[in-house]
């Protein structure tokens, strides 16, 4: 039998609903209740139905639910306490039946009222049957705003790796690490990755994947790394030192055109963007560099308007006219830059001013792609499937299989008619040259048999340069307080604890605010299952009740972690977690946990399981022990599953993107060798200890420092990309989405009877 505490749950709106009943008893009641006569005792009896009404007008749509399951549900009968003030003794008021699903549910009662004493007692029992519509909260069906970070390392500043290792492991084809400033690899690093960097590359330890790519919007530098296998390098420019030689690779690319970006006829504003120059409007001698630019149908170029607007046009969504370079669509470009509102003007053309970058300079390697301006090959015998040179090729020897040149071709260690390289088939605007004096080759025939040279229109232009996406979102914490389970704050003087959305496994709700100084949260309720303790929880030792000794200033420090409920967690400072020996009752002993916080983050190296973030966790890990958080669980069905959620394209996902993160903070991390599920996001720096830190999610670096450095010398961090697509998401600066207005709650008599 189960027993309703309805007291404590309505508390001062007993005596207010009683009395407000009293006096409609012969006028409205809420027009539900038809006029009775009235002896006291029946008297009392109707005001039991309008407070027991009343109730049941206050219960959540998740709990009425979870009463109506078949299985788990309400047991029966129910009785109902806390209603002796008026008349009905604990026990005399009993719900008897409970049917319904969804939104509509009917609930049947008994109340019997007591008046006078003695011999004088008369009772009363009215049966009652209530109509009940659980209110809706609102908003379910709004798209909430969420984001998928640009790769799954995303550093907003340079980075530097001199020491202990990084790397990503993924599905093919999707970017590594994307960096902001510089990426700088040396000394014994262990880094292996595959990504794109808006500054300089330099690699000088380590190495980067097989079958993945290196892109830069700066100059690539190479040089004692071992050899990746099938990777692509494409930069502005690219330098690969001898140490890599006998590398084999993909491709290796640089350098665009500098054009003035033309709206019909006027020039608004300017871009760099790979393609061929149109024979018919090249300007100068050879090599060929001024002229209208045929556009590639790849990639995506950046659009500066004179306006101070810039754009990002992705080129593969665009018609282009390849005889008149005319580019349509050009209207859906995104604004990633500037004040204005008016999209990008629809149809574009680009003239060409001058080459940006394109200089490749390499010893000897395999190459299927090998694409620049300028080439200098200075080692023996390489392989190169197919060489386009907008500009002069200088090579020493080598076998190339496809030739196509801007410019000149000279083969610079040869004497007359002698260690020239081989070409199976070339066409060239220049001419064939040898040795340091660059002299023509009189008879070309004998020297390669394959080249043609000065023939026109062969300039094969150049590949562009490669855009590196590393957008990201300021942090702000505060934007996701109203989304947290746990919020940890400092108020008047002390820690304090208020906790939202979070329910008993009854499905009783346990929202409250607690002063951690003075009140004990070991048990919530206090009879109830152990909810936080700390210090390995040893008997009378009041480090065992968390952040008691927590100052206005110090972090809020967690040790010896022994019990921790599931969920949001939200802190208005600092947090060190040193050392955890969680003991759940159902034998779990990771965190399952999100942690959001305004200062700097230390996870030590101190005996720990693993952080995981609520959606990376089980829904039954989750949503059916001790505790659970409300927002984040849905148990309106047979089973537990993570919340629904629509995105703002309208499609539906499980998990609300705030339960994927496993950690942010406005500040930076130390993190010293965990594992960790989730999504972790740094608003300044990460330090990294002996051990390496292991990422199933996204780790993004410097959300709210721009240009600052992170240095890797020891431990590291490697990241494993989820395969569950629902897990990429991560809150949105937006977390909070406008709502609607809920559906207020309905409970009405259908019909009541004397008994």
């Amino acid at each position: 039998m189960a027993t309703l505490w309805i007291i404590l749950m309505v508390g001062l709106a007993v005596s207010v609903t009683v009395a407000a009943s009293v006096y409609s008893l012969r006028g409205n009641q809420q027009r539900q209740v038809t006029t009775h006569s009235v002896t006291s005792a029946q008297a009392a009896a109707w005001r039991g139905v309008e407070v027991l009404r009343r109730y049941l007008l206050g219960v959540d749509p998740a709990t009425m639910a979870l009463w109506g399951q078949s299985s788990g549900g309400l047991p029966l009968p129910a009785t109902v306490t806390g209603l002796a003030d008026i008349g009905i003794p604990d026990g005399n008021a009993r719900i008897t039946a409970l049917s319904g699903t969804g939104n509509q549910y009917q609930v049947t009662a008994t109340i019997t009222a007591l008046s006078g004493s003695g011999s004088t007692t008369t009772s009363a029992t009215v049966e009652v049957l209530y109509d009940i519509t659980p209110g809706s909260q609102g908003g379910t069906n709004t798209p909430v705003c969420a984001s998928i970070p640009a790769a799954p390392m995303v550093f907003n500043g340079d980075l530097n790796i001199t020491g202990g290792s990084l790397g990503v492991v993924n599905p093919a084809g999707f970017e590594n690490i994307a960096v902001a400033g510089d990426i700088t690899l040396s000394s014994a690093s262990q880094a292996t990755f595959s990504g794109c960097a808006k500054g300089n590359v330099t690699l000088s330890g380590g190495g980067i994947l097989s079958g993945g790519h290196v892109h830069s919007q700066g100059t690539i530098h190479i040089n004692q790394m071992a050899n990746p296998s099938n990777t692509t390098l494409w930069g502005r420019d690219v330098t690969i030192g001898s140490g890599v030689s006998g590398g084999n690779y993909a491709a290796v690319k640089a350098g665009a055109f500098t054009a003035n970006v033309y709206s019909g006829s006027t020039v608004i504003g300017t871009t760099e963007l790979g393609g061929k120059l149109i024979a018919s409007t090249v300007t100068g001698a050879l090599p060929w560099s001024v002229g209208t630019v045929s556009p590639l149908g790849t990639g995506r170029i950046v659009i500066t308007l004179a306006s101070g607007d810039v754009f990002l046009l992705d080129m593969a969504s665009v018609s282009i006219d390849a005889t008149t370079g005319i580019v349509t669509g050009a209207a859906a470009a995104q604004r990633i830059a500037g004040d204005g509102t008016s999209p990008l003007d629809d149809q574009l053309s680009f003239r060409s001013t001058r080459i940006a970058g394109g200089t490749i300079h390499l010893a000897t390697l395999t190459i299927d792609q090998l694409w620049g301006h300028y080439l200098t090959i200075s080692g023996w015998g390489g392989r190169y499937t197919t060489i386009l040179a907008n500009g002069d090729l200088d090579i020493v020897t080598g076998t190339i299989g496809t030739l196509v040149g801007g410019g000149d071709i000279t083969a610079t260690q040869a004497g007359l008619y002698w260690s020239f390289p081989s070409v199976s088939t070339g066409n060239v605007a220049g001419q064939l040259k040898y040795g340091t004096a660059r002299q023509a080759v009189p008879n070309i025939g004998a020297a390669m048999p394959g080249l043609r040279t000065q023939q026109t229109g062969t300039s094969p232009g150049l590949p562009g340069i490669p855009f590196c996406d590393t957008r990201v979102d300021a942090i702000d914490v505060t934007a996701y307080r109203g989304s947290a389970n746990y919020i940890f704050e400092w108020i008047d003087n002390a820690p304090h604890l208020t906790i939202r959305n979070v329910r008993s496994a009854s499905g009783a709700s346990i929202d409250g605010v607690y002063n951690l100084a003075t009140q004990d949260v070991r048990r919530l309720p206090a009879s109830g299952a152990q909810f936080l303790t700390c210090n390995w929880n040893q008997a009378g030792n009041a480090a065992a009740h968390c952040f008691r000794d927590k100052t206005a200033t110090s972090a809020w420090t967690i040790t010896g972690l022994t019990h921790l409920p599931r969920g949001v967690f939200w802190f208005d400072n600092a947090l060190k977690i040193d050392g955890t020996e969680l003991r759940d009752s159902d034998g779990n002993r990771d965190l399952l946990s999100a942690l959001i916080t305004k200062g700097y983050v230390t996870l030590t190296q101190s005996g720990h399981d693993k952080l995981i973030a609520p959606n990376f966790s089980t829904p039954a890990l989750l949503c059916d022990g001790d505790f659970y958080p409300g927002n984040l669980c849905d148990k309106t069905g047979t089973s537990s599953q993570f919340t629904a959620w629509t995105d703002t394209a309208g499609a539906s996902h499980r998990g609300l993107p705030i339960g994927n993160v496993a950690l942010v903070t406005e500040s930076g991390a130390q993190l010293s060798g965990w594992e960790i599920h989730g999504n972790v996001i740094l608003g300044s720096t990460l330090a990294t200890a002996a051990q390496t830190t292991v990422i199933h999610g996204s780790l993004t670096v410097g959300t709210n420092a721009p240009g600052s450095s992170t240095t890797v010398q020891q431990g590291g961090a490697q990241v494993i990309v989820p395969q569950n697509g629902d897990n990429h998401y991560n809150p949105g600066i937006c977390e909070t989405p406008p709502t609607t207005p809920g559906a207020a709650a309905m409970a009405t008599v259908r019909w009541s009877r004397y008994r």
